[in-house]
């Protein structure tokens, strides 16, 4: 499947508990941790880009800097099901054929892989070699499931029928935690 008939959204509105606090604006490398997969996806062409937010984000400037609509989650705390069932209604109100869900928190995924993942056109999930997992492309058939998803496994129980992408644990780590942010140099 091509990327201009694919809706992205980067899937911000977390809530950081384990964090202590705005992860989402940590420092790494140069940037704010959250904006890494705000660049790696800016540039590959897709047809529409899409950002759940908190209310309150300090994380959504960035997005809107690089082009991305802010879909505003004023229930964060519903889990990351409510903001797939935002960013589904967004792509909705466009022709994409599908819909590719990737994390905020997960800054090292490569543009390769958001690449294979995009162009597999069918149900496909990314896996780290113990569990299928975003980011993840919902064909707009598979739409109606994932608005039957609740809290915060979000899609996972969809993904178990996916296709698979395997990839090197390394480059799917999420940061949940400030010691899961790599050493500064």
């Amino acid at each position: 499947m091509d990327c201009a008939d694919i809706a992205v959204v980067i899937l911000a509105a977390g809530l950081c508990r384990r964090f202590g606090g705005d992860k989402l604006m940590a420092p790494l490398g140069d940037l704010p941790l959250g904006v890494h997969i705000g660049h790696t996806l800016s540039n590959m062409g897709f047809g529409w880009r899409f950002a759940v937010c908190g209310p309150t984000s300090a994380i959504s400037v960035h997005y809107a800097d690089l082009g991305f609509q802010i879909i505003e989650n004023l229930s964060p705390e519903a889990g990351q099901a409510h903001s797939l069932h935002l960013a589904v209604a967004a792509a909705s109100a466009t022709p994409a054929q599908a819909l590719l869900v990737t994390l905020a928190d997960m800054p090292f995924v490569p543009e390769s892989h958001l690449r294979a993942v995009a162009r597999a056109g069918v149900l496909t999930a990314s896996n780290n070699g113990t569990a299928n997992m975003p980011p993840a492309l919902f064909p707009r058939e598979s739409w109606p499931d994932l608005l039957t998803t609740s809290g915060d496994r979000g899609g996972a129980a969809l993904l178990g029928s996916a296709r698979v992408i395997a990839i090197a644990p390394a480059w799917l780590r999420d940061i949940d935690t400030a010691a899961d942010l790599p050493a500064s140099k």
